[in-house]
């Protein structure tokens, strides 16, 4: 059983937004810590210009202010440079011979070969299986995330690859 398709820049953002925010990893603090940072920095600028009288002081903890909302929001942004980064390279990644993805399922391995990288993975690597609305999402033990479109395959049938694929994954009944 075999697929294949070619990925695409809007494919690889809605999967990478959506694993950043919502893989189960530290869902909440790359949710909101950003922002906490930054309002916790305006806090402290605040509060200085109040409270802290001695000049050197206030500039040396102003600055530490500063430098808190600054990282809060490089820190909010950051998926959104790592997005413009990959939009950078997108005629490299996602055009061309290389940017093709197949998935092929072989005894009790599932081989994965991305961008001419080659990856035999052993079925008890594999995690689980998510259906999403436009794709579905195979995660392994290591946090490795292989996405499959349900549209725009070049070859092979979604459906049929992912009922083997479960059939494999599937523990054997035992009388």
């Amino acid at each position: 059983m075999k697929l294949s398709y070619r990925p695409t820049f809007d494919q690889f953002t809605d999967n990478y937004l959506s694993t950043y925010y919502s893989g189960g990893v530290r869902t909440l603090q790359r949710a909101a810590g950003g922002p906490a940072i930054i309002i916790l920095g305006a806090l402290a600028l605040v509060l200085i210009r109040e409270r802290v009288l001695i000049g050197w002081l206030r500039v040396l903890l102003t600055m530490v202010a500063l430098a808190t909302v600054l990282y809060g929001l490089s820190y909010t942004l950051r998926p959104l440079f790592n997005v413009f980064l990959v939009w950078l390279r997108r005629g490299q990644l996602f055009e061309g011979k290389k940017a093709l993805t197949t998935l092929e399922l072989k005894g009790n391995f599932l081989h994965v070969d991305q961008n001419g990288e080659k990856v035999k993975l052993p079925m008890p690597q594999i995690q689980s299986i998510q259906n999403r609305s436009m794709s579905t999402w195979i995660l392994t033990h290591s946090d490795v995330l292989i996405y499959i479109p349900h549209k725009g395959l070049l070859s092979g049938n979604h459906d049929k690859f992912m009922a083997a694929l479960r059939e494999k994954l599937a523990p054997e009944d035992e009388e």
